[in-house]
């Protein structure tokens, strides 16, 4: 019994002195502080593995450092709080819930909170409510929220939906909350009343889209930082200011830019008015000066996310301890990590300004290389990658495919699939085709290509179903014209077919059957044939899941393979065994302009180029017959939804004047990047440098491609 209660008095003792000196408040960091590239893993896994016991941890959304180093986290998975003394990775449970809504329960944990007492206060979002937790206590007191509350200024009623961010007042506690689902802010002044700081929805300097984390800044007036997560921004409101000021982000823009976030979750502000940020859906630390153009990063390598020491996976908090060593809850990972810092001295603090972009003029005279617009214009879906199933929304679209006079049939799924029409300038689409989930020849279970032939038959690749069918003109149910007989080997069946061609004298289909690793071509309903690999490798006669196809009809039907898994584009003269490596190094994914990663789709001209949807590295390259390496026409080395960025491209056409027709896969939209200049045509000519973009080689002018040049990319500003 004594031995428990000197247990007991030892945890009690590490909560209320690491409490001693409020977190909360700005801290002063070093001005020249840098940290180390590799974290390492202080609780949970170093290998992101969840657990239950005391030395795993579930989904931690929370991480507080107090001034010996003790750090607490907010255990998410398990419903409970940890308490890590310094220097050892097994926890001490202080705070022990389970799923309920009992004040001794959780049914989430979003945020947590300390103050100067060591009172924790926990953000429970389902239930809309702030319940402190005395130390020692086995049940927590509400504070904030938990049904209907009086508005402080009015004296009307009203309720929180869904918030996910809290900020205690270090000296009056007062409680300031992210009501995410309410597009505000709230300030509680005791449990039972509360008012609406600021906020509504939208997109303008007043309003908010989900706003996900704030931070005050209390020695500065509580000067308000927001981190408005669907707008892609933070937003800084002054002391008694209407509106706020964007001083990190451009508004609307995702993408992986330094001046870019990608869903922010949480800031902490310092001292000198660094903001350090969490830019979850980079899975990255940023440190964003007010007032600078963008950001620094310091923890997390890649925004795809990894579990590598270098790495981080959806972070969501941050911490810093007395010297400034950084601590993030790496929440996919289920880990916490420690990036230790340093300050080294005669460091420039400058940050650089982000390059300003100035309007290209439409070029009027002939030019030597065919020059693509650098920013695009979205011409089906949205401009900022919202995605539903509306006429002017689009969901994952996987294929599109350029008709007559330039008008363009799109596909997308989500609760049901459709194909869409769009005429040239109109951005609603008109759907000609709609089928529900299943396996009947009016349903599919994904539409992954699309072909239309010259009699207006519409052809759809259903790589879940393994078939492709035929819709002629009015039909409301398809015809089977290859595949349908399961997942399998034999030639007659499919297994995740992921491109089509359909010949247009024949109608013979050849397929990217990706699964079996091979190109096949049907000629009737019943069976196909082997036209090229069939075996998974890396040698000339093998594929590692194609994913495209392109054949040239005016060559003898030459065929042109999306090698995809093999970072490859290969060439097969009909009929041989084996094809030519013409673009990309064999199982050598990279970003050079030599490399492919993960090449989806591709079409090719007269002279022999290949326009190549390089889906891995979010870019479209323009490779020249004979050349090593490639030449960037659309997308760049980040990724985003701003108009010069791509995300995840999945498919290319031409239409009649060479502009590229991009399906933007992960940005729910359609681009178009138009012709500037092109070898005897000039931008503001009319006059058709394509023929048959889509069905057997075009034909282009000239296929030098220059580097493609600015217009009009937004930027992000210190003020609204």
């Amino acid at each position: 019994m004594a031995d428990r209660y000197l247990k007991y008095l030892s945890i009690k003792s590490i909560i209320i002195i690491g409490f001693l000196i409020d977190k909360i408040l700005a801290q002063s960091i070093c001005p020249t502080a840098v940290w180390a590239l590799n974290g390492t893993t202080m609780a949970g896994s170093s290998t992101g593995t969840a657990g239950t016991t005391l030395i795993k941890l579930d989904t931690p959304v929370a991480v507080i450092v107090d001034n010996n180093s003790n750090f607490y986290v907010a255990d998410s998975g398990n419903y409970r709080v940890l308490l890590f003394p310094s220097n050892s990775t097994i926890g001490k449970t202080i705070i022990n819930g389970s799923s309920g809504t009992g004040l001794n329960q959780f049914m989430e944990i979003d945020e947590m909170h300390t103050d100067a007492n060591g009172n924790i206060y926990i953000l429970d979002g389902v239930l809309s409510r702030v319940t402190k937790w005395t130390p020692g206590s086995t049940s927590g007191i509400l504070v904030a929220g938990g049904g209907p509350f009086i508005d402080y200024y009015d004296g009307h009623v009203d309720s929180m939906s869904g918030p996910v961010g809290m900020f205690v007042d270090p000296q009056a506690l007062f409680i300031w909350i992210a009501d995410s689902d309410n597009d505000r802010i709230v300030k509680w002044v005791n449990s039972t009343t509360a008012l609406t700081v600021c906020g509504s929805y939208g997109t303008n300097s007043d309003q908010f889209f989900y706003p996900s984390a704030l931070f005050v800044d209390t020695a500065a007036g509580n000067t308000l930082y927001v981190v408005d997560c669907g707008n892609q921004r933070i937003q800084m409101w002054l002391p008694g200011a209407t509106s706020g000021l964007t001083v990190a982000g451009i508004t609307s823009y995702y993408g992986t830019r330094l001046d870019q976030l990608w869903y922010p979750s949480a800031i902490v502000v310092d001292s000198n008015q660094n903001m350090f940020i969490v830019d979850t859906g980079n899975s990255r630390i940023l440190k964003w000066k007010v007032g600078a153009s963008s950001a620094v990063n310091i923890a997390g390598t890649n925004p795809d996310g990894g579990t590598l020491s270098n790495q981080l996976n959806n972070p969501g908090s941050i911490s810093f301890s007395s010297n400034g060593s950084l601590f993030v809850a790496d929440t996919s990972n289920n880990r916490i990590q420690r990036f230790i810092i340093s300050c080294p001295i005669n460091i420039s603090t400058t940050t650089a300004a982000s390059v300003v972009t100035t309007t290209i003029p439409i070029l009027t005279s002939n030019c030597a290389m065919t020059i693509w617009a650098l920013n695009a214009t979205t011409i089906a879906g949205s401009p900022i990658g919202l995605s539903d199933l509306t006429s002017t929304l689009l969901t994952t679209p996987e294929g599109v495919w350029i008709g007559s006079n330039d008008s363009m049939y799109v596909i997308d799924c989500d609760t049901y699939c459709r194909v869409q029409i769009f005429y040239p300038g109109n951005l609603e689409g008109i759907t000609i085709i709609n089928g529900t989930a299943g396996t009947d020849l009016n349903q599919f279970n994904g539409m992954d290509g699309i072909n239309v032939d010259v009699s207006g038959n519409i052809y759809i690749l259903d790589s879940y179903n393994a078939r492709i069918t035929k819709w002629v003109p009015g039909a409301s149910t398809g015809i089977l014209v290859a595949g349908g007989n399961g997942l399998g080997t034999s030639l007659k069946a499919l297994n995740s077919p992921s491109d089509f061609f359909v010949e247009p004298n024949t109608s013979y289909i050849w397929i990217a059957d990706t699964s079996n690793n091979r190109i096949v071509k049907w000629m009737n309903a019943s069976i196909g044939v082997l036209v090229a690999g069939g075996t998974r490798g890396t040698k000339a006669s093998q594929f590692d899941g194609p994913s495209g196809l392109f054949v040239d009809t005016s060559a003898s039907n030459t065929l042109y393979v999306a090698d995809t898994n093999n970072h490859r584009i290969q060439k097969w003269l009909y009929g041989a065994s084996n094809g030519t490596t013409l673009a990309g190094k064999t199982s050598m994914p990279g970003t050079g302009l030599n490399q492919l990663n993960s090449p989806q789709a591709l079409v090719v001209d007269m002279s022999g180029s290949m326009y190549i949807v390089d889906l891995g590295n979010n870019r479209i390259v323009l490779w020249s017959l004979g050349s090593t390496s490639g030449i960037l026409i659309a997308g760049s080395n980040t990724y985003g939804v701003l108009p010069s960025q791509l995300y995840a491209p999945y498919n290319i056409r031409l239409d009649s004047t060479g502009a590229l027709i991009v399906v933007d896969y992960g940005n729910n939209r359609i681009q178009r990047f138009p012709v500037l200049c092109s070898p005897n045509i000039t931008a503001s000519s009319a006059t058709s440098i394509l023929t048959n973009a889509t069905s057997s080689a075009v034909t282009l002018q000239n296929t030098t491609m220059a580097v493609p040049l600015t217009t009009n990319i937004p930027t992000a500003s210190a003020s609204k």
